[in-house]
């Protein structure tokens, strides 16, 4: 599936290039802007991740970044209506 292979990816990054810090390549980059999307996909889906995985995204949700963008899209006042919930 695409979520073993996202896993697959991230693993072997961390496990290659991230023991200078909880990012993808250890410090914060380009990967972990590309994958901050796909963090909230499986925080907001609640997928089941390994515990490296775990500690990545949070790495990522805690970024100063990733917590302007939350911020950002709660004060978003543009609705789809069809795609709310009562």
């Amino acid at each position: 599936s695409e979520i073993v292979r996202i896993l697959q990816l991230w693993a072997e990054a961390r496990a290659r290039h991230g023991s200078a810090g909880p990012f993808l390549f250890g410090t914060f980059g380009a990967a972990d802007i590309f994958y901050a999307p796909i963090v909230s996909r499986f925080t907001t889906y609640g997928i089941g991740v390994p515990g490296f995985a775990q500690s990545y995204m949070q790495a990522i949700w805690e970024h100063d970044w990733m917590a302007q963008w939350i911020a950002a899209s709660e004060d978003e006042e543009w609705v789809i209506e069809q795609f709310e919930t009562a």
